[in-house]
């Protein structure tokens, strides 16, 4: 049970993450993007969001539902947004400071690239706990991606992350 009056962090789906982020900095504790740069074919510089039409807020459920109505609504529009919701039931679904942790270090600009992955995208392997390194108390399922092993973290109903190469002997069978 979670405590509506209490700060939380959620994801949001918007096709304007850039616009959103902006007009959500003013309305909530934090607002993430994870971005990176990257070069177009013209040698030109752009920054693009790493995981398309996502972004993260914290801020209060109660908050979080109010925010989503403005985005949702035709007279009052900010910006067309979606919270993410449990799959059932219906509620909205925050997300640990450990998952947030996680994705910050996934997708901070100095750290070895790791791909995101639509959660669909798996077979679900053998279950892990990662015992040492940046990585350390995670865990997830063995994978095989693109013919090489990989740790896959599920942030539940969102998306999975490939994490980059871990030692086997950093990996506990759980």
């Amino acid at each position: 049970m979670i405590d509506i009056h209490k700060s939380y962090w959620f994801a949001v789906k918007t096709q304007k993450e850039f616009e959103a982020e902006k007009l959500l900095s003013e309305e909530c504790d934090e607002v993430f993007l994870p971005k990176e740069k990257v070069e177009l074919s013209s040698g030109v510089m752009r920054i693009r969001p790493i995981i398309p039409r996502l972004l993260f807020i914290r801020q209060t459920p109660v908050k979080v539902l109010e925010i989503e109505e403005r985005g949702r609504s035709l007279t009052d529009r900010m910006v067309p947004l979606w919270v993410y919701r449990y799959e059932k039931g219906g509620n909205i679904q925050p997300i640990t400071d450990e998952e947030i942790r996680l994705v910050k270090l996934l997708t901070a600009s100095d750290t070895t690239k790791c791909e995101v992955y639509g959660k669909g995208d798996f077979k679900k392997g053998q279950h892990v706990r990662i015992t040492g390194g940046s990585f350390a108390g995670y865990t997830g399922h063995v994978q095989r991606i693109k013919k090489n092993k990989h740790v896959v973290v599920e942030l539940t109903g969102l998306c999975a992350i490939a994490l980059p190469f871990i030692h086997p002997d950093l990996l506990q069978p759980i």
